[in-house]
């Protein structure tokens, strides 16, 4: 692979909302920045038909929140290029990023910002059939199952959210937990207002089944005098896993549950490597835009800090 030339302050792996912010930050330090991005920049967030959360937006789509964090980011200096990073190493005093493309970047300091991937349920069918019935976003997909009976699978805010978000369209929406709802009390609250929503608690599901696409799903357990549930769809919302490969790659302490330590600079284990976003444990595992907005623009500050030979971790 060929080097590119020059060296640049700061490269931020992923272009969410934690590495857009960071890169905005890390612009206004005046530090060379290089964002990369993937194929989908604004990660998870894309999926999103509404977000109404965000400071200053009663209401904006996800997709549409996630091209303002880039365009601001890139219109304040700020590099990007949309690939996706094979690996990355340390080589003397900087490291290096090496991409699928066949590019190779170098930098004084890196901010992971990679966040996180939908977990699976990983039972038999749910990879034949995604795309078929099965899907990882209620929201996005919901439309699709336009007066079907539909299962929704977890017990979170995400689930008991996106069953009322697909019931808005299917004829009847089977939330199907294993043991108790976790979802917020509001949320739990709203849905049960719904009469098209049935809750299937303490049951798993063994197996998605079909033809062509989605038509039942097995349960654990007997549920109205049987196993076999019939359904046009599988909503699978059961939380998510970090992408941590690269900071597993590089030497970042982890939690046990897989994300990153950081100190209050957002600044890892490892020297010159920091990490925002959904894939740190920082933030009390909050995940959202503007937790992980804010992380990215701390985590610019410590890369500022640590360049300058400064400490991180500002002392009040």
């Amino acid at each position: 692979m060929e080097k590119k030339v020059g060296i640049y302050d700061l490269i931020i792996i992923g272009a969410g909302a934690a590495g857009c912010s960071a890169a905005i930050y890390a612009t206004r330090y005046s530090l060379k920045t290089l964002l990369i991005g993937g194929h989908m920049p604004g990660g998870l967030i894309t999926e999103a038909l509404e977000v109404e959360n965000y400071p200053g937006y009663l209401s904006i789509s996800g997709a549409l929140l996630a091209n303002k964090f880039l365009e601001q980011a890139k219109s304040l200096g700020a590099e990007f290029v949309a690939d996706i990073v094979d690996r990355s190493y340390r080589s003397n005093r900087t490291h290096i990023v090496e991409t699928l493309a066949g590019e190779v970047y170098e930098a004084r300091a890196l901010i992971l910002a990679v966040g996180t991937e939908h977990r699976k349920l990983n039972v038999p069918g749910e990879k034949e059939f995604e795309g078929k019935g099965v899907s990882y976003c209620a929201t996005c997909d919901g439309p699709l199952f336009k007066g079907k009976v539909v299962a929704v699978i977890g017990g979170g805010n995400s689930a008991v959210e996106g069953a009322q978000d697909v019931a808005a369209h299917a004829s009847k929406v089977y939330l199907i937990y294993r043991s108790e709802l976790k979802a917020a009390s509001l949320y739990i609250e709203n849905m049960r207002g719904n009469k098209k929503i049935v809750e299937v608690p303490g049951t798993n599901i063994t197996k998605i089944g079909g033809d062509k696409s989605v038509q039942y799903v097995l349960l654990d357990r007997l549920f109205d005098g049987g196993r076999k549930l019939a359904v046009g769809g599988v909503f699978v919302e059961i939380g998510y896993i970090p992408n941590n490969t690269l900071a597993k790659s590089l030497g970042c302490d982890l939690t046990p549950y897989g994300y990153v330590k950081v100190n209050a600079a957002m600044e890892s284990s490892v020297s010159g490597v920091f990490c925002a976003g959904d894939l740190s444990d920082a933030s009390n595992q909050l995940h959202q835009q503007v937790t992980s907005a804010a992380e990215g623009a701390i985590a610019a500050q410590g890369v500022f800090r640590y360049l300058r030979g400064l400490k991180t971790v500002v002392e009040s």
